[in-house]
């Protein structure tokens, strides 16, 4: 393994680990007496490459580690270091069906938020609930199968800016398949994409259960 891929892997793993651990509260413990409305903000914070990591271990470009841990020049180093010879072929049939992450994760986190105990709302709101994707792609969840694979925080601001609540999470998508059969229909890309975004805004915002923050380890 090439210095700068082992450096830039340990970086990436060190980094997500050190977070893991800690309980996180579930959004229903924000004080519905004293918060009653929620406005969604809808500018999200994203990386701008999607994550590929295959059975190898190896991990492609487009890393972004829990709001901007690993810079963006070292991630890009990393990525441009470490690519698995897989990447280049999701990287063809994903380009095919290209998908915005922003509106996907922005959709179902605002159905989530309207069938949560806060009223959604787009003025004169209590609160406002941001944002952040720390990083999205495919990695293995089935053994060798692929699956999609999105990791975010949710933040609670209060109306003054203080902050009320913040959970970090990650989803997989139900679909997993093959790299051959993805090849072959790329429309499943999109399709995994949409599921795992609609798993990781219920485990945001609708699961009630405290937890415990873990790392995205199909990226891992």
């Amino acid at each position: 393994m090439p210095f700068l891929n082992k450096l830039g892997y340990l970086i990436f793993v060190s980094v997500s680990f050190s977070l893991v651990g800690c309980t996180q509260q579930p959004f229903t413990s924000v004080d519905r007496n004293t918060y009653k409305t929620v406005a969604f903000k809808p500018e999200i914070k994203a990386p701008e490459h999607y994550v590929y990591h295959d059975t190898t271990g190896k991990v492609s470009r487009g890393m972004s580690v829990y709001g901007g841990l690993i810079g963006a020049a070292l991630g890009a180093a990393i990525g441009a270091a470490s690519e698995a010879p897989g990447f280049h072929r999701f990287d063809a049939a994903a380009s095919k069906n290209p998908i915005d992450i922003r509106l996907l994760m922005r959709r179902h986190t605002e159905a989530a938020l309207k069938i949560s105990p806060m009223r959604l709302v787009s003025t004169d709101a209590d609160t406002t609930f941001e944002l952040q994707i720390h990083s999205y792609g495919v990695g293995p969840v089935n053994g060798r199968d692929l699956g999609a694979v999105i990791a975010a925080r949710g933040t609670l601001l209060g109306c003054d800016g203080q902050l009320l609540w913040s959970k970090d999470e990650w989803a997989t998508s139900n679909t997993a398949t093959s790299l051959e059969n993805l090849e072959q229909n790329p429309k499943l890309w999109p399709q995994m994409a949409n599921e795992a975004a609609e798993a990781l805004a219920k485990k945001l915002v609708l699961y009630s259960e405290p937890s415990k923050r873990s790392a995205a380890e199909p990226l891992m």
